[in-house]
């Protein structure tokens, strides 16, 4: 690995990619002469604040406010950077001169997805390439002026005729963006696996107390509304499971609202796998992967990590009173700690270590999957050094302290800050 400086021609996505890691790799990076981080810290937090409150699709008096404060904490830190060696100084440097423009240019222009130029790159195509595709190349600009009237004009008559076939409906309003609503969920029609063991779930998907964890959920589900906690808990320990196996899911799909605020269209925002080990067409091992998630938590999320998902069996559900929604799809997942009233001053992020209980056993528990409420990040929380012995597919097991990262994208950030 030769870092990211040597990287040529990187595109917007890899910009992306490369924001989204940044401030969890130097969290704890020791400095030399035993300098504190804390300056590279917040500087490098209020380069990553302000891109991506640049990217808002709508603005406010408030979120200009932020733009504004995000650029100060820069600027009264930016100095670590010339301490360190690494920049000789920041003047006549014109990315970095521009972002103090982006508040007028927001306020005179609009949000900065009006003057993307990903727009025009995509509409050359359109309007240019194909329009020249379609002449015989001998006084082309006529040709490709009057082809484009004409092909605007079959558009037109096309929406006016699907709008008449509708029935006439109202023009598609607009609404402000609102990010905090849960994006849609979707699981797949069919199931990964069927008919998964019980030994299977324990020892391939380390679904340590699958049995006791249905158990305690499904008495909850059948309680009667007078129930004691006292008897329902007893009911949980007199169930005895009325299956030997189970149908897997090992992808759980979410679809957020289009960020621009226009009803009707949606996109994929995330996923979340919760897939064992298994072996490639070469018999090359691929480690498993069990992904955190948000979940639900009173009037706030706490983050989980989702072992198993699965379909209850229908012996199951028949069993269950007249007036209970049956669940369709379940998910074991073991908890991590509830969040801290407010983040770190530094870096702006939340940090976790799994629940345990008195003997040291991680909590879990089953519950529905409309819980779930996305994907989630965590940063390892490496210390001056980074265990070798880590990677990306035992770091969960082997770590004990994670960060939440804000950064994957603008939903992710829009939560947490």
């Amino acid at each position: 690995m030769k870092g990211i400086s040597c990287l040529s021609r990187v595109s917007g996505q890899e910009h992306n990619q490369i924001c989204r890691i940044l401030l969890g790799l130097i969290v704890d990076l020791p400095l030399p002469n035993g300098q504190s981080p804390a300056r590279l810290i917040r500087a490098v937090r209020g380069l990553l604040d302000f891109l991506y409150l640049a990217q808002y699709p709508l603005h406010s008096t408030e979120t200009l406010d932020l733009l504004k404060d995000a650029l100060a904490l820069w600027d009264e830190n930016k100095q670590i950077f010339v301490d360190l060696d690494v920049q000789k100084h920041f003047d006549n440097i014109p990315k970095l001169h521009f972002l103090r423009h982006y508040l007028l240019s927001v306020t005179l222009f609009g949000t900065t997805d009006n003057y993307n130029t990903e727009y025009t790159e995509r509409l050359h195509i359109d309007l240019a390439k194909d329009a020249y595709r379609a002449t015989n190349h001998v006084d082309e600009y006529t040709q490709m002026t009057l082809w484009l009237e004409r092909r605007e004009k079959i558009y037109r008559h096309h929406d006016y005729i699907s709008w008449l076939r509708a029935g006439k409906p109202p023009p598609m309003e607009w609404h402000p963006p609102d990010l905090f609503r849960r994006p849609r969920l979707q699981m797949t029609k069919h199931p990964s696996q069927y008919s998964v063991p019980l030994s299977d779930i324990v020892n391939n998907y380390g679904a340590t107390y699958f049995r006791d964890a249905f158990a305690t959920y499904w008495a909850q589900l059948c309680r009667k509304p007078d129930a004691r906690p006292r008897d329902v808990q007893q009911a949980a320990d007199d169930y005895v499971l009325p299956f030997q196996k189970v149908s897997a899911f090992h992808k759980i799909k979410f679809f957020h609202t289009d960020p621009e605020g226009y009803t009707g269209s949606s996109e994929v925002q995330d996923a979340i796998h919760a897939q064992p080990a298994r072996r490639d067409k070469r018999n090359k091992e691929i480690p498993g992967r069990f992904d955190t998630a948000l979940l639900k938590d009173g009037d706030g999320f706490r983050v989980a990590q989702i072992r198993f998902i699965f379909a209850p069996p229908r012996n199951v559900i028949k069993d269950l009173p007249p007036d209970v929604n049956p669940p369709t799809h379940l998910a074991y997942v073991e908890l991590f700690q509830p969040f801290t009233p407010a983040p770190d001053v530094d870096h702006g992020m939340y940090k976790v270590s799994r629940s345990l209980n008195a003997a040291g056993e991680r909590l879990a528990l089953i519950i529905p999957v409309d819980e779930i409420h996305r994907s989630v990040h965590l940063y390892p929380k490496f210390g001056p050094v980074a265990p070798r012995d880590w990677t990306s597919s035992n770091v969960l097991e082997r770590c004990t302290q994670f960060y939440t990262n804000p950064w994957t994208d603008r939903h992710a950030y829009i939560m947490f800050s």
